[in-house]
């Protein structure tokens, strides 16, 4: 705020109690998977073995947390509310080798001053159990109640008193994504815990808490990919500290487009740390494609006096005291338990050349016997085809330094483009009357697919390949959630699915441009890359989405023909100048601006 030349400041005046208390309340509470992490930690806190989450309306309407811990005595139930108030801190001391998920007192006091609350506990000794309600962050009733022992606690209309705050929360489908997200983390942090998830009445997750890792991980991912997980259990002790590492990792094999598969956690405590993320895939250097990251669930137990955990509001970070050998640790941890491991379908590049790894060979190769040969065609007949340009082009000059490129307006449609070759595997070199162009493979393919898809979409007649046997897929939590939430638009673009037991679906048929791809991955794909995509939203998310998952990659080799039949299908989309998320997806280097740079001009 500013003051006007000449007027006297404004008085520093005490905030409100329930204005306080909204500012605290919005550094803990930011959205319902806040309030689902606050209440899970304070179960587990309790000692629960069993912990129930139901949520609806993406948790903004209800969240419900039940557990079977110790619960609270009636007499402290009243004091539970108040900021700061706990009891897992005695002193100043114990901040600096704490032992608790949760510790500073603020969850129930957040989540009040956040929604309406109706907390129900009981101590096993006690004959009744405690009841208090919170409206409008008051006090509403303080009794006894019925109910077995553990605590239960109901959040409903979440911001309903900050309407400014609740307008910056997303779609009801994709908090509850969140939800599923947080919950996922610590049944993998704790599977020796029952956990149960349910969205709008239906069950999304259910762990056993039979103390098994891999089978926690099963319940999140799927069997298959838990079977492949490879143990990890590695110790290092020093003068400078203890550290030890435990877990599942996946092998060079098992890798996907997000780190939402890799879990961390320090003394119990899912965390996000980049140091730690980059230790992890430092063990994978060369062993995964570009762009691909590890999964698994890796355990980090240090002593409690060498770790803070106070240095975020949602203790969601942590500091090691010593970070050199927590990250050391786990870097090798991982890479002992990788060397040896198969990496299948894989091959490192041949040091000095340039060729990558063909990370899209699938989509090169040959299809079944009875289905169409899987070149790909880039959507354009040979009908439809313009003819090559006859001649040759030199390149030279100071190009790399961007001398004399000439970038072309959207609406102008390309000249005929001849092929003449592709630079490092990603990037198509050809000519024309005006010059020569650098073209970017999978900016250009996405470009086409996009039109494409979008005009097949329009016009609700989406090209579609049947598969000759249906295929049953196993999803992860957060993607089943997706799929019930986007079966219209799934529909759309030319997936035919159908629901089976638990989380699983029946592939039946799956969009044209993915014909040429493993049915199975090409779904959990499409759905990674859709719940990743944030520079597009509606419709053309969707689309985008579907385009740059079918499009081919960079480290892609393809042979002339494909390098024209690209071009060509560039040649005829709306706009070619950008792939759908604004990229460019070429570089125009003039007739004239070659001369200039070999002095003919």
């Amino acid at each position: 705020m500013s003051v006007p030349a000449g007027a006297a400041w404004p008085r520093i005046r005490l905030l409100p109690p329930e204005v306080a208390a909204r500012i605290a309340a919005g550094e803990v509470i930011e959205r319902p998977a806040s309030v689902v992490k606050e209440l899970i930690e304070n179960a587990l806190d309790a000692g629960a073995r069993t912990v129930e989450v139901a949520i609806e309306g993406g948790g903004c309407e209800r969240i419900r947390v039940r557990d079977d811990g110790c619960g609270i005595p009636a007499d402290q139930l009243a004091d539970a509310f108040e900021r700061h108030a706990t009891s897992k801190l005695r002193d100043e001391h114990d901040l600096f080798a704490v032992r608790t998920l949760g510790f500073r007192g603020e969850a129930l006091a957040a989540i009040v001053a956040a929604g309406d609350v109706e907390l129900v506990t009981r101590p096993a000794a006690d004959p009744v159990a405690a009841l208090a309600r919170y409206r409008d962050g008051r006090r509403e009733r303080l009794g006894g109640a019925g109910a077995a022992a553990g605590t239960s606690i109901e959040v409903r209309d979440l911001f309903a008193a900050l309407p400014a705050r609740r307008r910056f929360l997303r779609a009801p489908q994709a908090e509850a994504r969140a939800v599923a997200q947080v919950v996922q983390a610590y049944a993998l942090a704790r599977p020796d815990v029952s956990f149960r998830l349910s969205v709008d009445g239906r069950a999304a997750l259910v762990t056993d808490g039979a103390g098994d890792a891999r089978a926690a991980f099963a319940a999140v991912h799927g069997e298959a990919r838990a079977r492949a997980l490879l143990a990890v259990d590695h110790e290092r002790a020093g003068e400078d500290g203890r550290v030890r590492v435990q877990g599942l990792v996946g092998p060079p094999a098992e890798h996907q487009a997000s780190r939402r598969a890799l879990y961390l956690f320090a003394n119990g405590r899912s965390v996000v740390s980049r140091p730690l993320t980059h230790a992890v895939e430092e063990a994978y250097h060369a062993l995964l494609p570009a762009g691909r990251h590890p999964i698994g669930i890796l355990q980090i137990e240090v002593p409690p006096d060498e770790i803070d955990v106070n240095v975020h509001p949602t203790k969601a970070e942590v500091r090691f005291r010593h970070e050199r050998l927590v990250y050391a640790a786990l870097a090798t941890a991982v890479r002992e338990t990788l060397r040896g491991a198969p990496a299948p379908g894989w091959t490192p590049a041949v040091p000095g050349d340039q060729q990558r790894w063909e990370a899209a060979r699938v989509l090169l190769a040959p299809r079944p016997a009875g289905l169409p040969v899987a070149r790909p065609s880039f959507g354009v007949s040979p009908e439809g085809s313009r003819p090559d340009v006859e001649g040759h082009a030199s390149v030279a000059g100071d190009m790399a330094a961007g001398h004399g490129q000439e970038p072309l307006p959207l609406s102008e449609r390309l000249p005929a483009l001849r092929a003449l070759g592709q630079v490092d595997a990603t990037y198509l070199v050809a000519e024309a009357p005006d010059g020569l162009y650098l073209v970017d493979q999978h900016a250009a393919h996405e470009r086409v697919l996009y039109e494409r898809i979008a005009a097949a979409r329009a016009s609700g007649r989406p090209e579609r390949q049947p598969l000759l046997a249906p295929v049953v897929v196993a999803l992860p939590v957060a993607q089943a959630l997706l799929v019930g939430q986007q079966e219209e638009a799934l529909a759309a673009f030319g997936f035919e699915l159908d629901a089976a037991d638990g989380r699983a679906v029946i592939v039946r048929a799956v969009p044209a441009v993915l014909a040429d791809r493993d049915p199975a991955a090409a779904l959990l794909a499409y759905l990674d890359r859709f719940e990743r995509e944030t520079r597009l939203s509606g419709p053309d998310r969707a689309v985008a989405s579907l385009a740059c998952r079918a499009a081919v990659m960079a480290g892609d080799r393809l042979d002339l023909e494909q390098q024209r039949a690209l071009l060509r299908a560039l040649e005829a989309t709306e706009t070619p100048q950008t792939c759908p998320h604004g990229r460019p997806t070429l570089l125009h280097v003039s007739s004239e601006a070659l001369a200039r740079s070999f002095g003919r001009r």
